[in-house]
């Protein structure tokens, strides 16, 4: 749906990529499979819509920090030096937090086209 060169010309316009070109297909192509279960098949792929690129690149950047942040902290959500206590959230409610982050952005970016709308049309 996008490529690294749309994230950093349209979607970030001069600001520092937080997903690297390296990493961006992998993380694409994740972010374009979670939007796509929200938007089914609303979405022409012959035709998409700039907000659905947008949308892409920050799930994408999402994704990114998330799988970042777990790497580095261990599930270690807060510490506490002198009583000396560790909190530790699960990988279950790591990934309610990540679905709930997904979720909103595709809200941000798509309410409001139709694209979300998983009714049925009478003619």
């Amino acid at each position: 749906m996008v490529d690294y060169e749309f994230y950093t010309d349209a979607y970030l316009i001069g600001k520092e990529a937080v997903v690297d070109a390296a990493s961006f297909p992998f993380y694409e192509r994740f972010a374009s499979k979670e939007l796509m279960c929200f938007a089914g098949q609303n979405i022409d792929n012959n035709d998409i819509p700039e907000c659905v690129k947008l949308c892409v690149c920050e799930i994408a950047e999402a994704l990114y920090t998330a799988d970042k942040y777990d790497k580095q902290s261990g599930g270690k959500v807060s510490e506490s030096v002198q009583g000396w206590s560790m909190s530790y959230q699960s990988a279950e409610q790591n990934e309610n937090t990540k679905r709930q982050k997904i979720a909103s952005i595709v809200y941000k970016w798509l309410s409001g086209t139709g694209l979300l709308y998983r009714g049925v049309d009478i003619c």
